[in-house]
């Protein structure tokens, strides 16, 4: 159980989580929307999308690889960053979806990242154990995502995106679960605290915008 100075520090750290993640959410959305309102950057964006995603990827794997090493300051700096590319490259997304349609699913998006937040903070069961389970779901949702980026097989992506928001809708509670549990290590430092929370504003943040996607292909509307 915990005591009253305990709860208000675990409080305090889900709030930096969330607050860390928000940001990020919405440097991503007021990326897309200002390249949306230029013709140079979006071809900008288009010429150079190739190098944009690998530069996400490097990103990614820099805060998570290097964290124990990197300050928190320089943690939370790539997650902006991170923030920042990402919200050029689903500016395209933004080209091809109908606005309302974004919208719509964006607020579903919200509705079950909130429903799985309040289950992983709430729930007795310690989700660690699914550990196996989410490493290998991921690691086959990449590789047959790969592979039918040559296949273009359209009941297989429609599969891959039916998955995708299964996996990802557990995630969010599995990542809340494990970020409660970082807050409940001991020997951790005020700076080890203030990089996890960055570490856990973007898993949260992945786990959004994955299931946002993924969302959006099965039910959002395309322009004409």
């Amino acid at each position: 159980m915990y005591n009253s100075i305990e709860i208000s520090t675990k409080n305090s750290f889900l709030r930096k989580v969330f607050m860390q993640m928000f940001l990020g959410l919405l440097i991503t959305g007021g990326v897309s929307w200002y390249v949306v309102q230029s013709q140079p950057l979006i071809s900008f964006v288009a010429n150079y999308m190739t190098f944009i995603i690998v530069a996400e990827l490097l990103l990614v794997l820099g805060i998570n690889f290097g964290i124990n090493k990197i300050s928190s300051g320089t943690a939370k700096f790539l997650f902006i960053a991170y923030s920042a590319m990402n919200g050029l490259v689903l500016s395209v997304v933004m080209l091809i979806y109908n606005p309302y349609s974004i919208l719509y699913v964006l607020g579903v998006t919200s509705l079950i990242f909130v429903g799985m937040t309040i289950y992983g903070l709430k729930t007795k069961e310690d989700l660690s154990s699914y550990d196996g389970f989410f490493k290998g779901g991921l690691i086959a949702l990449v590789i047959v995502s790969l592979l039918n980026l040559f296949l273009k097989i359209s009941i297989l992506g429609w599969f891959i995106s039916v998955c995708a928001v299964v996996l990802f809708t557990a995630l969010i509670a599995y990542d809340i679960n494990r970020i409660v549990k970082i807050f409940q290590s001991n020997d951790l430092t005020e700076e080890d605290y203030n990089k996890f929370s960055t570490i856990g504003a973007l898993m949260l943040y992945l786990d959004f915008v994955n299931l946002f996607l993924n969302l959006l292909r099965l039910f959002g509307k395309r322009n004409n």
